[in-house]
């Protein structure tokens, strides 16, 4: 595989380290997520924090594809696991063939189908789909649609391949991108959520309740409960804080109270992948007794950031 890049804030003084891979949305690289500074710094002694550099990354997404990211956050999962022996975020598509995590967090999951149906013109994401059929027919999924079309929208190039994944219309919805749609009958949410519940793995979903990446028609609250409900029924462990963070935009940008309720949220999922109980009764003390005797630990987190976030070039500008 290509030579990848991880940044880690700092390094614990203490070993076993358990390590909390963190991946960005499209459009994100590294420290492009507010977040992830101070939660770095608000982590027990003996966790530490990985942002991953993936060819996905930046403009990367546009001709990249969720296979391959699966690919390049496995070999980094074993590549850690080599550093640190000894222990046991795109997290939905990992269901297939998931990597040796003990749990996984998804933040502000987003529908960029619904997010393009609902504020793109519909000329110009109609127009990108017809062409980027036209594209895969003639065997040319891998050519960058032309910017003509594309540039209006996004500073980035992207593949008829990717194009489709995002932003394929019904009846089907067949893109491989698309996870997080409102639309979804139970039996769409049973192939996806379902099966990422059959990993077994601690799970937790957080979302913002004033998310600006989905339309005011989703139902925030009732989604992600469906959600919830299907990864319960696939037979996984749903996090006690999974949620909604009231108050908090797509990436928390605004800092403040978003900011402390996602970081203990985390920290307490942190706890609760080894504690027998609530942490008050135990505390990080017998949480690191525990993690001496059992090995590190290996968490992903993947904020869903939209394509919307860095790369879009506003309809009204």
């Amino acid at each position: 595989s290509p030579r990848l890049v991880a940044f880690e804030h700092g390094v614990p003084s203490v070993s076993p380290i358990n390590t909390i891979i963190f991946i960005g949305g499209l459009g994100d690289g590294l420290l492009t997520v507010p977040y992830t500074t101070p939660l770095a710094k608000a982590l027990p002694e003996f966790y530490s924090l990985v942002e991953v550099l993936l060819s996905s990354s930046y403009a990367g997404w546009g001709f990249s594809s969720l296979d391959s990211d699966v690919q390049e956050l496995s070999t980094c999962v074993a590549y850690f696991r080599g550093l640190r022996p000894g222990g046991c975020t795109s997290l939905p598509h990992f269901a297939g063939n998931p990597p040796d995590i003990d749990g996984g967090i998804l933040q502000a999951p987003v529908s960029d189908r619904e997010w393009m149906t609902f504020f793109l013109p519909l000329d110009i994401r109609d127009g990108c789909v017809k062409m980027a059929r036209e594209y895969i027919d003639g065997g040319r999924g891998h050519d960058v649609l032309p910017i003509t079309m594309t540039g209006k929208i996004f500073q980035t190039p992207i593949s008829a391949n990717r194009w489709l994944s995002l932003a394929i219309p019904g009846p089907d919805h067949a893109g491989q991108d698309d996870y997080f749609s409102s639309d979804f009958d139970s039996e769409r949410m049973k192939r996806t959520f379902g099966k990422v519940g059959s990993t077994r793995t601690r799970l937790s979903l957080i979302c913002g309740g004033n998310d600006e990446y989905v339309p005011a028609s989703v139902d925030k609250h009732a989604l992600i409960g469906k959600w919830l409900t299907h990864i319960k029924d696939g037979g996984g462990v749903v996090d006690d804080d999974a949620g909604i963070i009231n108050g908090a935009s797509h990436n928390l940008r605004e800092g403040g109270e978003s900011t402390e309720d996602l970081k203990r949220r985390i920290l307490g999922f942190v706890d609760r992948l080894e504690m027998i109980g609530p942490s008050s009764e135990i505390g990080s003390r017998a949480l690191y007794a525990r993690m001496l005797s059992q090995g590190s630990k290996f968490l992903i987190i993947c904020s869903e950031s939209s394509i919307t976030s860095s790369n879009v070039y506003h309809a009204s500008n």
